[in-house]
């Protein structure tokens, strides 16, 4: 009978972190949908993630753009962090390092050849 309980108790965990996401975020900038993806379902204090996508409704994946990230503490304008997003394959990969528990804004920035900057911006509760 203990035997079972346990192999129980296996599947449920197993099961758990099969179905386990990250957080994600879709938002649109003008013509373009951006899908913020980060590893954690619920990020945390200290190194998080992130992956940007840029999609153009007519062409796919926008390849070409320069993307940074800007994150601070509404109540804390003063604390204010910025990193640019490194190209991986069809996305913007970057390392979000929130320094205290609490909720963040962060602006993804992003400008494509030929045009100006657009910004999105998105909210997390870091815990």
């Amino acid at each position: 009978m203990k035997k079972i309980f346990f192999v129980f108790l296996g599947l449920f965990f197993m099961s758990t972190v099969v179905y386990a996401t990250g957080f994600d975020v879709v938002k649109k900038a003008g013509d373009v949908t951006v899908r913020i993806s980060i590893d954690k379902d619920v990020p945390v204090v200290g190194k998080n993630n992130v992956s940007v996508e840029l999609l153009n409704a007519g062409e796919g994946s926008i390849t070409d753009a320069e993307v940074e990230l800007t994150y601070f503490m509404p109540a804390m304008p003063a604390m204010k962090y910025e990193t640019a997003a490194i190209q991986k394959g069809n996305s913007y990969t970057a390392v979000l390092g929130l320094a205290m528990a609490g909720q963040w804004n962060v602006d993804v920035r992003f400008k494509r050849p030929g045009r100006k900057f657009e910004k999105i911006t998105f909210s997390v509760n870091a815990k």
